[in-house]
């Protein structure tokens, strides 16, 4: 601002206004007892970390540290000792501990002790049936070995058998539910033992943190460059647009000039000349400068002449923002018309004075 250009303003650099805006809006943390976060950047040729800017012409990745406070570190160096006990305790109890996959090695034995268990509970009811039936069968004159004897105690061997087999299937459909049951158990305190151990290997040790969170509304760096940018193109484009302005009016001035005829104007009357005289000696004259956009050439060139609005107040011309070329060259037309015809007159009276 204020200095006169014919160019037009530079564009901001990318990579200073990234930097800036990430600068900006990286906050330092610093808690009460000193622990907190910290931004830097990585040094390119020891990968050490470095607190602060990074310098100009550098490239550098930017990074952040967390700086544990002294509390926080004695904390954590007392509690790990702690936490490695632990997991070395989960270990021992339930690793080198475990019990096996499956207790069931066999489906056969399994279905042995059920069948047996079963059957023992059956056959006081099976001797009692076939006690019942030889008695009936002998109470009604039947011989034992004769053919209706055989007849019905072989039917009632039978109806045994068919219950015994039912139950040697039931028995082994129950030990593979056993089995499955107990896998089961034992798969369950396995998962449970594993899942302790994860828990206590990866659960790691987080210390306590009073450090604040560093949230704060983001600074839109790019944006107020870009916006700054705008405005700086915005008021070179209008010193551009005020210069042509400029031309055009030295150009319809020159189209005016031209057009010097009568036949191209309606003329009123003619100019008194002491009036044109009378103005220019009473109207004020200054050494002025132009206020950045207002005019051609900018704030750095020197004019001479009238205000607008005096020259307004008195002559009745213009609206007392500008002054028209052509009523000034006219005002200056006529005020050097009356000098000239007062020079004349002295002339001749000095003449006259010299033939006496």
């Amino acid at each position: 601002m204020g200095k006169k250009s014919s160019s037009a303003p530079a564009a901001p650099d990318p990579d200073a206004t990234a930097k800036a805006e990430s600068q900006y809006n990286r906050l330092d943390t610093y808690g009460p007892s000193g622990g907190g976060v910290r931004h830097g950047y990585t040094d390119p040729e020891t990968g050490a970390f470095v607190q602060g800017v990074t310098p100009d012409g550098m490239k550098a990745q930017a990074a952040q540290t967390y700086q544990e406070s002294p509390i926080e570190r004695r904390m954590r160096q007392m509690l790990e000792p702690a936490s490695l006990d632990l997991t070395q305790r989960v270990i021992t109890d339930n690793i080198e501990g475990m019990p096996d996959a499956a207790r069931v090695k066999g489906r056969q034995g399994v279905a042995r002790d059920i069948f047996d268990r079963s059957f023992s509970l059956m056959a006081p009811a099976i001797d009692k049936a076939n006690e019942r039936l030889i008695t009936n069968l002998q109470a009604r004159g039947l011989p034992v070995g004769g053919e209706a004897f055989n007849d019905a105690y072989g039917e009632q061997v039978a109806q045994t058998q068919d219950t015994i087999s039912r139950l040697a299937q039931d028995a082994n459909v129950a030990a593979g539910q056993e089995q499955s049951r107990q896998f089961g158990l034992d798969q369950a305190q396995r998962s449970s033992a594993i899942s302790e151990l994860v828990a206590a290997m990866g659960g790691g040790y987080n210390p306590p943190s009073n450090t604040p969170t560093g949230s704060a509304s983001p600074v839109n760096y790019s944006g107020l460059v870009s916006q700054q940018y705008n405005a700086q193109m915005g008021q070179y484009n209008q010193n551009q647009a005020n210069k042509m302005a400029g031309a055009t009016a030295i150009g319809q001035l020159g189209t005016a000039l031209l057009k010097c005829t009568v036949e191209a104007k309606h003329v009123e009357g003619p100019l008194r000349n002491q009036w044109a005289a009378d103005i220019l000696s009473d109207i004020p004259l200054f050494v002025w400068r132009y206020l950045e956009g207002e005019g051609p050439g900018g704030e750095t060139d020197r004019h001479i002449g009238p205000m607008a609005e005096h020259f307004a107040a008195r002559t009745g011309l213009g609206d007392g923002r500008a002054i028209s070329a052509i009523d000034y060259f006219g005002l200056l037309a006529g005020a050097l018309q009356n000098a000239l015809q007062r020079v004349d007159i002295l002339e001749r009276r000095l003449a006259g004075q010299r033939l006496v």
